[in-house]
């Protein structure tokens, strides 16, 4: 019995270690994370996750500035967005955020600095080829409800859209695209305008309205969320395949020899 558990073990373990260095990677995928400061009166921000400080590009956001993603661990943070002149004021705090694997997020600090206030959004663009797609995202606190239209009032590509809401993704031919904000009330009031939006293939685009209508700083912030990134020839038909650099090749082999060598001694064991 116990010469049989042995062999059993043997193969069990070579198995688990084959399992363990190849299995699939999606499982480990991160969380993406990106900034936007669209508090008008704010000054330059510091983003903080866990209790420390986080270098670029999520340092020193100044008004309007949309920085790029960076990687997290999927999990539970304790966020802080506090002054860069001063660590020790922290106008956000947004404790037990949790983001998920694989998914894209845009955390944004909104309204004026006296009633700042964190916007969490999830960005889950699809990008695809020869075609745009564009989103709109109303940032602006005291600025009512908007529609979107083209330049000359023809077409309403967005329809009573309110703070703090975003649209979904929109489709598009790829070309120049001019639009203006106008109010969702009376639409010949239209207080944002902010030229033409060239839209390339394969891309797909957040359009932020931010900032203070009372105050006069509303303005538009164009991000790019995604490009489209076309099929290659290293997915297998039975799952895609996985690089597992140097350390994972050398597990790799070690675990082949230790599984060919437990089969060989099962083997010979059993035609004893």
């Amino acid at each position: 019995m116990s010469t049989r558990f042995s062999r059993l073990a043997a193969l069990t373990a070579a198995t688990a270690l084959l399992v363990g260095v190849a299995g699939p990677a999606a499982a480990a995928s991160p969380a993406m994370v990106r900034v936007l400061h669209a508090s008008p009166d704010a000054p330059a921000v510091d983003v903080y996750v866990n209790g420390a400080k986080v270098g670029a590009p999520l340092a020193g956001l100044t008004f309007g500035e949309l920085s790029s993603y960076v990687a997290l661990p999927a999990g539970t943070y304790n966020l802080k967005v506090c002054t860069a002149a001063d660590a020790s004021v922290c106008p956000i705090v947004a404790n037990g955020v949790a983001l998920a694997a694989g998914t894209h997020y845009t955390i944004a600090a909104t309204n004026v600095l006296a009633s700042i206030e964190a916007q969490v959004i999830t960005d889950a663009p699809a990008p695809v080829a020869g075609k745009t797609q564009v989103r709109v995202v109303h940032f602006s606190a005291d600025t009512p409800a908007v529609d979107v239209l083209t330049q000359d009032g023809s077409a309403k590509v967005v329809d009573n859209l309110a703070y703090p809401k975003a649209t979904g993704y929109l489709t598009l031919p790829v070309g120049s695209y001019d639009l203006k904000v106008c109010a969702q009330a009376d639409n010949t009031v239209c207080p944002l305008d902010p030229g033409a939006l060239s839209l390339e293939a394969g891309r797909s685009y957040s359009v932020f309205a931010i900032g203070s209508l009372a105050g006069t700083t509303l303005k538009a912030v164009v991000g790019v969320d995604a490009i489209f990134a076309p099929a290659t020839d290293t997915v297998a038909a039975d799952g895609p395949s996985v690089p597992v650099g140097p350390i994972g090749t050398m597990l790799l082999l070690a675990g082949l020899v230790t599984l060919v060598v437990a089969v060989r001694l099962t083997v010979r064991r059993a035609e004893r």
